[in-house]
């Protein structure tokens, strides 16, 4: 019991912490919010409207009248960017890629807690 004590509070030290599995051998520890922390992801994030599952390869959507122009890519970028910020050990693009369906509900939350 002790040990399991000692090492939250060495995760609570180094800013680590809830543990979330994106795909086969991916598993990633995420940050421990903090105001600067919640003040970087809102400002990568901001205007970013669209759930990451659904941004993924789509192309830009030209403007209406009644809508602007979304650059699907740029807000992927922003999603990716945020993501190696909250999570400890970061997202290789190999393992980006091979994120599975319950990883892919996981990183659709996983900004939720800094927004």
């Amino acid at each position: 019991m002790s040990e399991v004590k000692d090492e939250q509070s060495l995760d609570q030290t180094l800013n680590i912490g809830s543990e979330i599995t994106l795909g086969e051998g991916i598993v990633k520890h995420v940050r421990i919010g903090t105001i600067g922390m919640i003040r970087k992801v809102r400002q990568i994030m901001k205007g970013k409207e669209y759930k990451f599952s659904f941004s993924i390869g789509r192309d830009k959507m030209p403007a209406t009248d009644t809508r602007p122009e979304i650059d699907f890519p740029a807000v992927e970028a922003a999603y990716k960017e945020a993501f190696n910020l909250v999570l400890v050990e970061g997202l290789t693009e190999e393992e980006y890629e091979n994120v599975d369906e319950n990883g892919l509900k996981e990183l659709d939350e996983l900004l939720t807690r800094f927004l």
